[in-house]
């Protein structure tokens, strides 16, 4: 094929895309606008998400120093729940999630990889042992929307970092959605929803505990108490985007916890 050939076999292609676009009517999910070609965000909207992550401790969410392992992470709870977390979950950032989620926008989940924090550095155990474990959905949750968001954001963040994927959790009650429910009846919906399949394959071994928001961390926290009775050997959460510290209506969570002691 020569030059010429392969220049206009390009050009074929880019104009069917763009028709194929505008007939679609591609749009961004964070604000309704024209997308450039071959992406899924426009700039501006990719502008207003911030890369910026947080260390929290799940168990009151907490702020953290940025070193997962330091001890004394958490005043009250040391390191033993802590969440990397990307970035507030802001309008923009909570609309793309949405879309993701709930209306089958899978082409938005390299994107949301970006927003993950990085990894724990070094050549020790985590990296040589470690095993990446995603929240899971019901099967009825997952047959309807026709995958699994967190096990998609796992297998990239697999093929990114060569951290294998177990699927070491089963949802076992088909919970409402957190998103519907106040700080309050979080926790308690989510109790006694997940058990441990392949205990073996998590005995012993880091854990890295995926999901793609975490808010209050009561998902998060029972997930992690069912690994750790499994026999996980040390526990780190990882989410794309959090909702405290930032928002308001989080910050008065954190304060009850303080006061009270209960768990979000």
């Amino acid at each position: 094929m020569t030059r010429r050939s392969v220049a206009v076999a390009g050009g074929m292609k880019l104009l069917w895309r763009d028709l194929r676009d505008s007939f679609l009517d591609r749009r961004c999910p964070g604000c309704s606008g024209r997308v450039p070609r071959e992406r899924e965000i426009c700039d501006a909207c990719d502008a207003a998400v911030s890369r910026s992550g947080i260390v929290l401790c799940i168990s009151c969410l907490h702020r953290a120093p940025a070193e997962p392992r330091a001890q004394g992470a958490c005043p009250r709870h040391g390191s033993r729940r802590l969440v990397l977390a990307g970035p507030h979950y802001g309008p923009t950032l909570e609309r793309i999630v949405r879309a993701f989620k709930y209306e089958g926008c899978r082409a938005l989940a390299p994107w949301l990889l970006t927003l993950l924090p990085d990894l724990p550095a070094g050549e020790g155990p985590w990296n040589r042992e470690g095993v990446l474990v995603p929240i899971p959905l019901h099967p009825a949750r997952r047959a309807a929307r026709s995958f699994d968001q967190a096990l998609l954001l796992a297998d990239l963040l697999s093929g990114r970092s060569g951290i294998p994927v177990v699927e070491a959790l089963a949802r076992v009650r088909d919970t409402p959605p957190q998103a519907r429910l106040g700080p309050d009846r979080r926790h308690a919906n989510v109790r006694g929803a997940f058990r441990a399949i392949r205990p073996e394959l998590v005995r012993g071994r880091p854990v890295l505990l995926l999901d793609d928001v975490v808010t209050t961390g009561s998902t998060l926290l029972e997930a992690a108490d069912v690994l750790e009775e499994a026999g996980a050997g040390w526990i780190l959460s990882i989410t794309a985007a959090h909702g405290g510290t930032d928002d308001p209506a989080e910050e008065a969570i954190q304060r009850a916890v303080a006061t009270t002691g209960e768990v979000c």
